[in-house]
């Protein structure tokens, strides 16, 4: 299976001066983990529940605090066309739970995360 039929298609977007108290709603409101950041040069961000939870235990102001402040910049992509092995590896490689999916023209289609990643191998599995 490729990465692009599993992935979640409808991807929360935020930017980069957007404050960490309403990214936190916002990601609370669409119960997801992790949100694509939309950048002026066009390079795919991602800002995660995690980037939150490290924003805070830092005493950030989450009203003042802005996704910029603790976004991943450049972040890893994967293709459509990925097998979702390539997906999991590069995740497990990263450490990280969310990867965003790029079309052929470098725009972001979807978001994969783990749980994708865990139904996608239990739709294959029967309990016997």
């Amino acid at each position: 299976m490729e990465v692009g039929a599993l992935a979640t298609t409808s991807v929360l977007t935020v930017r980069p001066g957007d404050s960490f108290k309403e990214v936190a709603r916002r990601m609370t409101e669409r119960n997801v983990g992790a949100a694509a950041v939309v950048t002026g040069d066009g390079s795919p961000g991602i800002i995660t529940e995690r980037d939150l939870m490290r924003a805070m235990a830092g005493d950030a102001d989450p009203a003042s605090a802005t996704v910029e402040d603790f976004m991943t910049a450049n972040a890893i992509t994967a293709s459509e066309s990925w097998s979702v092995a390539e997906a999991a590896r590069a995740m497990i490689h990263g450490r990280f739970r969310h990867l965003l999916v790029l079309g052929s023209a470098g725009e972001i289609t979807g978001i994969l995360s783990i749980r994708d990643l865990v139904e996608s191998l239990l739709e294959g599995y029967s309990e016997e």
